[in-house]
């Protein structure tokens, strides 16, 4: 009697235990869904910013990596993969918003370079808590009993998103508070 309540206690407890790992999987994958929406939101947010500069200002190279980059924002608002065409037309965006055309543009039109560069902070974020959520799911269905079980089912693995965010560096401009 005493064995059969010690093997029934060991097969609750792995049960438990098996269940509560799927239970994560699940949450670390809604929790990588969300912030790839984040993501998503923020570089449409930026390439916006970026027109109304780029329209403000004439500024036709700006212009044209903005109409790059929001050409692979439907198929990311549909739930498109974030591949490495779309890592090509934001990096090319990232480098047009960093150009000195733009920072000369900015100091006629503060309010606007003041817009782009918060919202390409905000991308910077967003792609920092996409990659964050990434990272810890690849890491929980990398272990071994996970994989040996298959508790991961046919979920594809998510893939790290890797731009160049670095931020501008801009010097005081007129009518912005630092």
């Amino acid at each position: 009697m005493d064995a059969l309540v010690v093997v029934v206690a060991l097969v609750v407890a792995i049960a438990t235990y098996l269940t509560w790992l799927a239970l994560r999987l699940d949450r670390l994958a809604a929790r990588v869904a969300d912030a790839r929406g984040g993501l998503v939101t923020q570089l449409v947010a930026r390439a916006d910013a970026a027109d109304a500069l780029a329209t403000r200002c004439a500024l036709p190279e700006l212009a044209d990596s903005v109409r790059r980059a929001r050409a692979a924002h439907p198929a990311l608002l549909a739930g498109g993969p974030l591949d490495g065409g779309v890592e090509l037309a934001e990096n090319l965006l990232s480098r047009s918003l960093r150009s000195g055309e733009v920072a000369a543009a900015g100091q006629l039109f503060p309010t606007e370079l003041h817009a782009v560069d918060s919202e390409a902070a905000r991308v910077a974020l967003a792609r920092q808590f996409h990659n964050d959520a990434v990272r810890d799911l690849r890491a929980l269905a990398g272990r071994r009993l996970i994989r040996l079980l298959h508790l991961v089912g046919r979920r594809p693995s998510p893939t790290y998103f890797e731009i160049d965010d670095a931020l501008p560096v801009r010097g005081d401009l007129p009518g912005l508070a630092s």
